[in-house]
């Protein structure tokens, strides 16, 4: 069975969220306590696509850079359960196949999100391998 798990530094990165994005960051929670209840959808969320049929709801995508590097993460995009827009922050997954656990690893603004260049980047692959995950080649 899937487990989930969330990094210490994301769950810092929602808190501070708060303080500048309380609606998404209220969305990215509710989200995460979701998927603690909702074992069926967690044990499908590294397959990629749209979740519109959930509460908040979401599509995850494969992140290409990363996973090109070896890295198995995952990017999701939430819609605001207020009005149904996409929020502006992505939350980067890393999945480890191996012991089905899942890490939210980052909550990224999707300015920067997808960005191998931005200082992000390099941290979520810190918090990548912080958390055991292993590289794929």
């Amino acid at each position: 069975m899937a487990v989930l798990i969330v990094a210490r530094e994301a769950a810092d990165e929602i808190d501070a969220l708060y303080e500048s994005d309380e609606d998404a960051a209220a969305d990215i929670d509710f989200l995460i306590e979701q998927l603690f209840e909702d074992h069926r959808t967690l044990e499908e969320l590294c397959l990629p696509r749209d979740h519109f049929d959930f509460e908040p709801a979401f599509e995850i995508k494969r992140f290409g850079a990363a996973q090109r590097l070896g890295k198995n993460v995952y990017s999701a995009k939430l819609r605001s359960t207020a009005d149904n827009s996409v929020i502006p922050y992505r939350l980067l997954v890393g999945f480890d196949a191996q012991r089905d656990r899942y890490h939210v690893l980052s909550i990224a603004h999707r300015n920067h999100a997808y960005d191998t260049r931005h200082p992000h980047f390099a941290e979520l692959l810190r918090r990548y391998d912080d958390a055991g995950i292993p590289t794929y080649r």
